[in-house]
């Protein structure tokens, strides 16, 4: 009996050691995730978690980042938009610490236009904004 019961304890705790992906992931990755999800799921609305997990990793970002984050970070300043949460304003910080990469990425950014973007209509025309309050 006391070998079953230790068995149960060590399969729930390695079946649930796997759900809980947010301990490991770096805040970027966090972010990733969560706006992949938004995504691809098309919400309007967000879940309070969510929106406090990735508030959380933004804030971390504005502490340490990369380059390399730039892009993730600039599709998730322009689509990432649910209902009474914007987080432009916790984005915008991390783009302000080095105006030249973020300026770099934009411009990228803005090359490759997706499907359905124009420059007639938001949120491609609010990026070409951000470029140009950056570049003063």
């Amino acid at each position: 009996m006391k070998r079953l019961i230790t068995i149960l304890l060590l399969t729930s705790t390695v079946s649930t050691a796997g759900q809980n992906t947010t301990a490991t992931e770096t805040p970027i990755q966090t972010v990733e995730r969560i706006f992949n999800n938004y995504i691809k799921y098309s919400e309007g609305t967000e879940s309070p978690a969510n929106k406090e997990a990735i508030a959380k990793a933004l804030t971390s970002l504005q502490q340490a980042s990369s380059e390399k984050d730039l892009p993730v970070l600039i599709n998730a300043w322009m689509y990432y938009d649910p209902t009474d949460f914007s987080i432009r304003e916790l984005i915008e910080p991390i783009f302000n610490k080095d105006k030249a990469a973020a300026l770099r990425a934009i411009n990228l950014r803005l090359k490759k236009k997706r499907k359905g973007e124009s420059n007639k209509t938001a949120p491609y025309t609010d990026l070409i904004s951000l470029k140009e309050k950056l570049s003063k």
